[in-house]
């Protein structure tokens, strides 16, 4: 049987929280994830509220639910869909009474060198490798960046033999996850949401998509980075409105990464304070990370 190193990280863990803390503008994203995983993970949960209010249950509904084991988070880069999915773990813990979670990730090389029937393989021992690596007691979360590479819609012409393969193994391991009652939950993340397989999209319990922010969020954004310099009334505003001015929206880390600390850093090189001119020089000379199409791969 084939083995696959995955990365494994365990929590709670006082860095991730603070990477959790610090994700502005996607408040209503991270309670929905939370929620969802908890529901996942935490089976006691759904059953005390069904006792509490349907004494005699909702068996059709109970067996549906029951069966979702799968998250999509989706949306164009810079977004913070993926730094959600390795910090989410620690506030979940939290939810879940301190219990012991284990975040594992698939390598990027998860597809292999491309012979035949080695992807179907490591799928098997990606999901094998999760299960194993639970203790007793302890809850898990499969995290698969990228995952169109292995999800991509068997009805696309340029599917080859091997990626459905792929698809199909891929199904059945989601599938098994509830029939051999694993505390385990599988997040995918995915640049192309479209180019998902329906039947792997159809298990999914919770899709979220992630976009750009907009000018409110974008103000609490630039607000939260910018925090500590001195800024007089409308300052924030006009520097959202110089944002907005340009032809692509920013993402987060455009905001976070790329304007953040350029300012810093300019106004660090003049030894002066950090101004509302600075930022906007910055904000001049900076264009936004081009948005990922569809056909368009990373």
């Amino acid at each position: 049987m084939q083995t696959l190193k995955l990365l494994e990280y365990r929590h709670p863990d006082k860095g991730a929280q603070l990477r959790f803390d610090s994700l502005i503008g996607i408040d209503d994203k991270k309670e929905d994830l939370l929620f969802t995983l908890k529901n996942i993970l935490d089976k006691k949960g759904m059953e005390k509220w069904i006792k509490s209010h349907h004494g005699k249950g909702l068996p059709y509904l109970e067996g549906i639910i029951s069966s979702d084991a799968l998250i999509i988070l989706s949306g164009d880069v810079g977004c913070g869909k993926t730094e959600l999915a390795h910090c989410i773990a620690t506030p979940l813990s939290k939810e879940m009474g301190g219990e012991t979670i284990v975040l594992f990730e698939t390598p990027s090389n998860i597809r292999g060198g491309g012979h035949v029937g080695e992807l179907s393989s490591r799928i098997t021992a990606a999901f094998d490798g999760a299960k194993v690596g639970l203790r007793k007691g302890e809850y898990g979360i499969l995290l698969v960046d990228e995952a169109d590479d292995l999800a991509t819609s068997r009805d696309q012409m340029q599917a080859h033999h091997e990626d459905r393969s792929g698809v199909n193994v891929l199904i059945k391991e989601i599938d098994k996850i509830k029939r051999e009652n694993v505390n385990l939950a599988v997040i995918l993340i995915t640049n192309r949401p479209n180019s998902i397989d329906p039947a792997v999209a159809r298990r999914a319990a919770l899709h979220l998509s992630f976009g750009r922010p907009e000018k409110q969020v974008l103000g609490v954004l630039l607000q939260r980075v910018f925090e500590g310099a001195k800024f007089n009334n409308g300052t924030v505003e006009e520097l959202a409105n110089a944002c907005l001015k340009k032809k692509t929206s920013y993402s987060y880390s455009d905001i976070t990464n790329r304007i953040g600390k350029q300012s810093l850093v300019t106004a660090w090189k003049r030894n002066t304070p950090l101004s509302k001119e600075i930022i906007l020089e910055v904000i001049s000379k900076t264009e936004p990370s081009p948005i990922i199409t569809e056909n368009q791969k990373v």
